[in-house]
């Protein structure tokens, strides 16, 4: 992982339903190295790039795209 690889997220946590993400969200990696096995993360709104939070995420709840996957837009 490094910086600016679009994430999704694929693990549901506590912390993040709090700061408002969700299993399925995507963002951007906004940080140069994991700091104790996690990354800051911009989640965004899809069709808006509203942002939705700015959160530590961990490795493992992350997965890399090259891009966001057709099946994975979000109904208008």
């Amino acid at each position: 992982m490094k910086y600016l690889d679009l994430v999704e997220l694929i693990n549901e946590k506590p912390a993040y339903t709090k700061a408002g993400v969700k299993v399925g969200d995507f963002g951007a990696v906004m940080s140069e190295k994991a700091i104790n096995g996690k990354w800051q993360v911009i989640f965004s709104e899809f069709y808006t790039g509203k942002d939705i939070a700015d959160i530590m995420v961990a490795e493992n709840d992350l997965r890399v795209h090259n891009f966001v996957p057709k099946n994975k837009y979000p109904k208008k």
